[in-house]
């Protein structure tokens, strides 16, 4: 589980991610970004009904999802804000081995981008 100071928590931001937002998309995964005003990076997981209709399935996807991440926090260079979204059309069961490449990617993609 993510650190409560590496979470989101205000709606408004997420909204703000929806909209300003820059995006990274993988196969299956849409990572929406900006960069963080605090030293501390934050971050939201996102698993729609349209990805698993049982909230069980979403639940542990997005507890993976923030798994990887958290454990995979000390490799981002700068602090971002970020919303990490599972495309609809994707399995509901995904290897967590393949989450955690996909977030891997997306931070490589951030550190030679910075």
């Amino acid at each position: 589980m993510l650190n409560q100071k590496n979470r989101i928590s205000n709606r408004h931001l997420i909204d703000k991610l929806n909209k300003e937002g820059k995006a990274y998309k993988t196969s299956h995964f849409v990572f929406k970004f900006l960069p963080s005003v605090s030293d501390d990076s934050k971050f939201a997981a996102v698993v729609s009904k349209k990805v698993a209709t049982k909230a069980v399935k979403r639940n542990r996807l997005r507890r993976q999802i923030t798994e990887s991440l958290r454990l995979n926090l000390d490799t981002l260079k700068k602090p971002i804000v970020c919303l990490v979204i599972l495309k609809k059309g994707s399995p509901d069961e995904l290897e967590y081995s393949l989450i955690e490449s996909h977030i891997k990617e997306f931070f490589n993609q951030l550190s030679d981008n910075v």
